[in-house]
C-alpha cells in the first residue's frame, strides 16, 4: 500500500526534478527561440545566451549536487541497475561538456554540434532517470 508524506526525501526528489526541468527544458525552449531570434535580433542573442547561462548553470550543479544526495540515499542495488548510473552519470557529463564547449566557441559549426551534443545527453540521461526511477 502507497502513504503520502511530505519528508526530505519529497524534498531531495523535488529539487532534482526541478533542476532538471530548469536545465533540459532551457536547452529546448532557448534552442527553438534562437532562430526566430537570429532573423529578427541577432544582436540579443548574446544577452540572451548569458542570461540563460545565469539561470542554466546553477540548476545543472543542483541537478549534480541532487544526483549525489539520491545516489547516497539508495538501498544497495543491483549490478545491473550501477551499470546504467554510471551511463546516466556519463551522459549528464557529456551533456555538462557539451553546453560548456557551446558557450566557450566562436566557431558555428562547433556550437551547433555542441548544443546538440548537451541537449541530447541530456534527454538521454532523463530517460534513464526515469528507468532508473523504478
Amino acid at each position: 500500500m502507497r502513504d503520502v508524506s511530505f519528508d526530505v526525501e519529497t524534498v531531495r526528489v523535488f529539487l532534482h526534478v526541478l533542476s532538471i526541468c530548469v536545465w533540459v527544458g532551457g536547452q529546448i525552449v532557448v534552442g527553438a527561440l534562437v532562430p526566430a531570434l537570429r532573423r529578427s535580433h541577432p544582436e540579443a542573442l548574446p544577452s540572451i545566451a548569458r542570461a540563460f547561462g545565469r539561470i542554466a548553470w546553477p540548476f545543472f550543479g543542483l541537478a549534480v549536487f541532487t544526483g549525489i544526495w539520491n545516489m547516497v540515499s539508495l538501498p544497495s542495488t543491483t549490478a545491473s541497475w550501477n551499470a546504467l548510473l554510471g551511463i546516466k552519470m556519463l551522459l549528464v557529463a557529456l551533456s555538462g561538456f557539451g553546453a560548456w564547449l557551446h558557450q566557450s566557441t566562436d566557431k558555428a559549426s562547433i556550437r551547433g554540434a555542441s548544443a546538440g551534443l548537451a541537449l541530447l545527453a541530456a534527454l538521454a540521461a532523463l530517460v534513464l532517470g526515469v528507468v532508473l526511477s523504478g
